[in-house]
């Protein structure tokens, strides 16, 4: 059985269905709406108690969170992957929420540290055209600490996957110590794969720790903005160059559908696309925070685990992202889908 680790921030989300600019105004934040800023732990705080008379939601969050989630629950009657957590954990009233919800899930949890800090807060505030981040580090900010220090305990800890999904963190520092970190655990097993998901946190301001860390991975997803902001479909040959060498994915999404470009082991590029799908009446759209880790993660389950194409693997990925936008919150059932290709399959 192949394993998947996730390595990425662990946080708080707090939902709202609002207008955007009201609360940026509120809490006087130089931010532009449909974009990730991040802010301090006191904003936060201070947009958490804005929004508490609002309606707003608290979740268990994070990228590689979610996308470990969905996961986890396609593997939950027929487990097809073994899955391990590495990173941080924030304290809340002395607990370790996230801890004890990826015990729930059958996910290894022992190469994740235990921080005494509050959770990374992510403030959601969504609305029909989109969503705005406003993003705390709380304990995330001790990660590149830790994987200064603890580099030869996550090393072994990457080794011991198949294939490691990095999802991103606000230190602009981290990306370059994540590279160095895969570069120490493929010393170990040459055959890790790395699936990377690097966000507009990331893919916006670029820089040359993510460059080094784009040509360890194997596997890229992109939304429709990171992809346009690489240069879109004209330089999907260069994008692929940056990658690592051998086969390789890009897998990008829109609102819509999805298109996988794919590098066989002889270097020849194809490219399969979903049919574009509408979206659905705006009032049937409730939240789309953490649609696209769920496009991940149900693509990561059927590729990895269910031996699908890499066209089916995102039929079920985006099949399970739209479903994901008609419900407030994350997945906590896998739905019944009818997707007619192959191996990929799901149901309730």
């Amino acid at each position: 059985m192949k394993r998947l680790g996730f390595l990425g921030a662990m946080n708080r989300d707090i939902v709202a269905a609002v207008e955007a600019q009201k609360v940026i105004d509120a809490l006087g934040l130089d931010a532009m709406p449909l974009v990730e800023t991040g802010v301090s732990d006191a904003v936060a705080e201070a947009g958490a108690e804005l929004l508490s008379g609002q309606g707003a939601n608290v979740i268990l969050g994070g990228s590689a969170f979610n996308t470990a989630r969905v996961v986890a629950l396609l593997n939950a009657d027929n487990p097809a992957l073994a899955l391990s957590f590495m990173g941080l954990a924030g304290a809340v009233g002395g607990a370790y929420p996230h801890l004890e919800a990826l015990e729930q899930w059958s996910v290894h949890a022992g190469s994740v540290t235990p921080s005494p800090l509050a959770p990374a807060t992510c403030i959601a505030l969504v609305e029909p055209h989109g969503r705005t981040l406003l993003t705390a580090t709380g304990a995330n900010a001790e990660i590149a600490d830790l994987i200064r220090s603890d580099r030869g305990r996550l090393a072994v800890a990457m080794a011991g996957c198949d294939v490691v999904h990095i999802t991103s963190y606000l230190d602009p520092e981290v990306p370059g110590l994540i590279a160095d970190l895969a570069a120490g655990a493929r010393r170990i097993n040459p055959a890790l794969q790395i699936s990377l998901d690097p966000g507009t946190g990331w893919i916006i301001p670029g820089g040359e720790g993510l460059a080094r860390l784009m040509q360890a991975a194997n596997i890229l997803h992109l939304n429709s903005e990171e992809f346009a902001h690489l240069g879109g479909p004209a330089r999907i040959e260069a994008i692929m160059d940056g990658l690592a060498q051998g086969p390789a994915l890009v897998v990008t999404r829109t609102h819509c559908g999805a298109v996988v470009y794919e590098r066989d082991i002889a270097g020849n590029l194809k490219a399969y696309a979903l049919d574009d799908t509408p979206l659905p009446p705006e009032e049937m759209v409730l939240d789309a925070t953490g649609a696209g880790d769920t496009f991940c993660g149900g693509f990561l389950w059927a590729l990895l685990g269910q031996s699908a194409s890499p066209r089916e693997a995102a039929a079920l990925g985006f099949a399970l992202a739209r479903h994901k936008i008609s419900q407030n919150g994350p997945l906590t059932a896998i739905p019944a889908l009818h997707i007619a290709t192959g191996h990929t399959s799901a149901s309730a």
